[in-house]
């Protein structure tokens, strides 16, 4: 905003009006000064020599930084964004609309062109804040709060989100159960940015030639929408996407300050993710060690002790009251030995693949065979959409546990029966597997931790490891896994493999 000056002079012509006239073309008038005085006399800053409009109609007025447009006299009719303006006035916002007088002309289009040395610096001060607070915290999901706040702040916009890359897709980041609800955005703003790495910026009020207003501009009654990628040495990592249904305080924000901290916001959020993935990696080794020496000085006492048990169920008589405290000992019993085989699977070296071209559909069979008992018990309807093409280079052993896996969870989320989807096919030439229950699903904050080891949610005897395990696993095939669920509606799984290497060339590897 401009700032005054002694005698009434505006230090630069940061505002101006835009004339929209009955028989002249729209033309654009600096306010130089304040008051600016808008009227039909030749005492008028800005003379509109219309019926109806008295000598001095209205001022604009500089009042603490910000323009406020104020009726001359009560008599005067002044309207602005469709609403009458009261004897005090009020403040406006690039793009306001003021109509003088009780005609539809002339109307006047209040622009703020230009941003004062004195504000650019208070900007950069306000960016610099931002950035220093985004770069304090190594947690990923704080980064990404973070990073929200600070540019909705140094936008104006009233609404931000933040979409992250998972493959060819944009996810939406969501901060927990108040942001479930799924709100509509400009998508194809997002998805512009993320495909040409170049911000976005729609306006209403600008009125770019050859820029129509998209469907979705008109559907969410959008004034304008930014959107600024985040891209670390040149690779697209997420957006950030802003809008407004109000007119942003500032005319064409400054694009270059809001790229700077995208920047920045990226590599804050890279380095979070490197960091947690550090700290990943130093608690499985912990683990490992852990579960070496746990599980073999466990093992052996726990098979006596289920071994007993079951010798002292099978002499008591029928309607001893022993019997049932006898099966709680052999199941939880039974419990220990299954988490201190998921503490080895999770934590022990991996041995090399085992890679074989393996048609995706036959390893669904499989585990449907093995499991066919389990699902007729929990009344649950399979739904398979099996594409025989599917062919995957993988450790065969190793996909079916963790489509046992994946199933378990599915049985487990639905207690009362249900459906269970599971397709395999391909995505080009990158063959997939998808697992899709009816189930119960899951908020945010668990989706986010559920590959957390350990972190278990809605199971009596879950060890906490079964997704862990998964995720490993798809990890050494060098896949992709993405979750989709909805509390209430059920969960969707859908692991993605390489494309099988060509006839004599090698499968892909971790390194």
């Amino acid at each position: 905003m401009a700032l005054e000056a002694p005698g009434g002079e505006v230090r630069s012509a940061a505002a101006s009006l835009e004339v929209f006239t009955a028989h002249q073309p729209p033309r654009r008038v600096a306010i130089d000064r304040t008051p600016f005085a808008i009227g039909a006399g030749p005492g008028a800053d800005l003379a509109l020599p219309q019926a109806g409009l008295a000598p001095i109609h209205a001022r604009i007025v500089l009042l603490a930084g910000v323009h406020h447009v104020v009726p001359f006299s009560p008599e005067t009719t002044l309207i602005c964004e469709g609403q009458p303006v009261p004897a005090g006035g009020i403040p406006l916002i690039h793009g306001s609309r003021i109509q003088a007088g009780s005609g539809a002309v002339p109307v006047l289009r209040y622009l703020l062109t230009a941003a004062s040395t004195a504000e650019r610096e208070d900007r950069l001060v306000t960016l610099m804040e931002i950035a220093r607070t985004i770069t304090s915290s190594l947690a990923v999901e704080e980064v990404l709060e973070r990073i929200l706040d600070g540019a909705v702040r140094f936008s104006g916009a009233e609404r931000g989100y933040l979409f992250l890359k998972e493959g060819d897709r944009l996810v939406p980041w969501t901060r927990g159960p108040e942001d479930a609800a799924r709100v509509e955005v400009s998508r194809s703003v997002a998805e512009e940015v993320a495909r040409s790495g170049r911000p976005v910026y729609r306006d209403v009020a600008a009125d770019e030639t050859g820029r129509p207003v998209t469907e979705s501009f008109v559907r969410l009654r959008l004034q304008a929408a930014l959107c600024v990628p985040l891209a670390v040495r040149g690779e697209i990592i997420g957006v950030v996407y802003l809008d407004s249904r109000r007119h942003l305080p500032h005319h064409r924000p400054d694009l270059p300050l809001l790229e700077a901290l995208a920047g920045l916001a990226a590599v804050a959020i890279l380095n979070s993710r490197l960091v947690e993935a550090r700290v990943r990696t130093e608690r499985t080794l912990l683990l490992g060690q852990m579960a070496r020496v746990v599980v073999h000085d466990l093992r052996s006492p726990m098979s006596a002790v289920r071994g007993l048990a079951q010798l002292l169920r099978e002499r008591a008589p029928e309607g001893d009251p022993s019997r049932p405290h006898l099966e709680t000992i052999m199941t939880e019993v039974d419990r220990l030995t299954r988490l201190t085989g998921d503490l080895l699977q999770f934590s022990r070296e991996a041995p090399p693949l085992q890679r074989q071209p393996a048609r995706l559909a036959d390893l669904v069979r499989q585990t449907l065979k093995a499991l066919e008992a389990t699902l007729q018990r929990a009344a649950i309807a399979v739904l398979p959409d099996l594409d025989e093409r599917a062919v995957a280079d993988v450790d065969a052993p190793r996909i079916l546990r963790v489509l046992h896996n994946l199933i378990a969870n599915a049985v487990d989320a639905m207690p009362s029966g249900g459906r269970l989807g599971l397709r395999c096919g391909l995505e080009g030439t990158a063959p997939f597997l998808q697992i899709q229950d009816s189930g119960c699903g899951m908020p945010p904050e668990v989706l986010r931790r559920v590959f957390e080891p350990f972190f278990s949610h809605g199971k009596t005897h879950g060890t906490g490891l079964g997704m862990a395990i998964v995720r490993k696993i798809v990890d050494e095939h060098c896949g992709r896994i993405a979750i989709d669920s909805t509390t209430g509606q059920g969960t969707r799984v859908t692991l993605r493999f390489p494309a099988p290497a060509p006839a004599g060339a090698q499968s892909p590897t971790l390194n």
